[in-house]
């Protein structure tokens, strides 16, 4: 393989991971940004007013100064992205940059990566046609005609009021404060002695047996799911789509579902298929998303 004529290295391409978790080497955001950039020979000085002037062409200058830990994922997201811009290499790769982002802060990256040459890898089809280019690796998905709820009467009291049966959506930008407010229902759920699941937004943190039968412990939700092939794997082992249907599977042994992005890093198909298979097993969810396709499909959206 040739890139612009020579062997593939790290001087040539520059590439952002699916976990923005895995590329953290700084205490500081703004030392994240520019640690590429000064790897590549750019002075400190430069490197440092680039990366400024780019966080706040963004909108997350006032960020640079938070330790990257205390970061939402998109808000991660978003500096690893930036990070791989500033580092100023022929070529960009970036792997599911959309699936943490906001649809503002999506188009927001696309405006900018339409100066440089990228291969995106993402589910997210829906920005499909701002590339000039697609590549189809077999994608295929089923249309779902969505079915009517039956809710019935309020079984949680807290920040949100929810019906049995409600599949309520929470939405809004980067950092808005969706895993904040799902985290905080949860205890409120927990104190009010509900029987409910949480599937995190990093899956990996809810993941703790041996093998993906271990953690779902229901044959039927293993094949829902589509995750017969690697049920007998262990769940760390799992690429990040994997392990998150892993933990959706999980949450679903119990009555009230609270799911963080549950949607990211998986194919349209399993997209549209989510809503009909919490319906179908009569589940009561509430669900933090950027997906404003997904959202729509839920009965009631709340805003933050």
């Amino acid at each position: 393989m040739k890139v612009f004529g020579e062997k593939p290295s790290p001087e040539i391409a520059y590439m952002v991971h699916q976990n923005p978790y895995e590329q953290i080497t700084s205490l500081k955001v703004i030392d994240e940004l520019i640690f590429p950039s000064i790897q590549s020979g750019k002075k400190p000085e430069d490197a440092r007013k680039d990366a400024v002037a780019l966080a706040e062409e963004f909108g997350i200058g006032h960020l640079l100064f938070k330790p990257p830990y205390q970061l939402s994922l998109g808000e991660l997201q978003i500096v690893q992205i930036l990070a791989g811009v500033l580092a100023e290499r022929k070529a960009i790769l970036l792997d599911e940059p959309f699936a943490h982002l906001s649809r503002r802060n999506a188009k927001k990256l696309l405006s900018i990566l339409e100066d440089f040459f990228c291969v995106v890898s993402d589910h997210r089809i829906e920005f499909m046609d701002c590339f000039p280019e697609v590549i189809n690796l077999g994608l295929s998905w089923k249309e779902y005609k969505g079915s009517t709820p039956e809710l019935g009467e309020i079984i949680f009291q807290g920040e949100v009021s929810l019906r049995e049966n409600e599949i309520v959506a929470i939405t809004g930008d980067n950092g808005s404060g969706k895993t904040r407010m799902l985290r905080r229902m949860a205890v409120e759920m927990k104190n009010q002695g509900l029987d409910f699941g949480i599937s995190l937004q990093n899956p990996n943190y809810s993941l703790t047996e041996s093998t993906v039968t271990g953690e779902v412990e229901d044959g039927k939700a293993i094949e829902e799911f589509q995750l017969g092939n690697v049920k007998n794997r262990h769940p760390h082992s799992l690429s990040y789509g994997q392990a998150k249907r892993v933990s959706i599977a999980k949450a679903f042994r119990h009555r009230i579902v609270l799911l963080d992005e549950p949607t990211a890093g998986q194919d349209i198909g399993f997209r549209n298929a989510l809503i009909e298979i919490l319906r179908k097993n009569r589940k009561t969810a509430v669900i933090a998303t950027h997906d404003e396709i997904f959202a729509e499909k839920c009965d009631r959206v709340i805003e933050l």
